[in-house]
């Protein structure tokens, strides 16, 4: 059981790392497409995907920890969440249609990509815990 005041900080704590992790996804996301849409790449490209994957960052990193991923390790999850994350952005961006924001779908795929990332981390956490549990029968 983890107490309020204790519980307070490990949030802020997640939310902090989720900037981090966010800002550094939202800007390798970005200067991928940039990239690949054959545009100059700057330093400022990549402070354009901070700017969007921060925000992201801090809000589900706390959510996706507390709700899913208790029982697995911060590193592994900020890793494997911030790679779904930048693999979702860009699957979002070129899905767009032409007549859409593609901000908006990169920051939907950003948002699922990060979501089935910690659904497979919880699910894996969940078949190691069952595989290593006593047998009572």
């Amino acid at each position: 059981m983890v107490h309020g005041g204790r519980a307070v900080l490990v949030t802020i704590g997640l939310a902090g790392a989720g900037i981090l992790f966010g800002a550094i996804a939202g800007g390798t996301a970005f200067t991928f497409v940039v990239l690949v849409a054959g545009a100059r790449v700057s330093f400022e490209v990549f402070e354009i995907g901070a700017f969007f994957g921060a925000p992201l960052g801090a809000v589900t990193a706390p959510l996706l920890s507390w709700l899913l991923l208790r029982r697995v390790p911060l590193g592994q999850m900020f890793l494997v969440c911030s790679f779904g994350t930048i693999v979702g952005a860009i699957a979002g961006w070129f899905t767009a249609a032409p007549n859409e924001e593609a901000v908006d779908w990169a920051l939907v795929g950003a948002f699922l990509g990060s979501v089935v990332a910690a659904t497979t981390l919880w699910y894996r956490a969940r078949a190691r815990s069952r595989s290593t549990a006593p047998n009572l029968s």
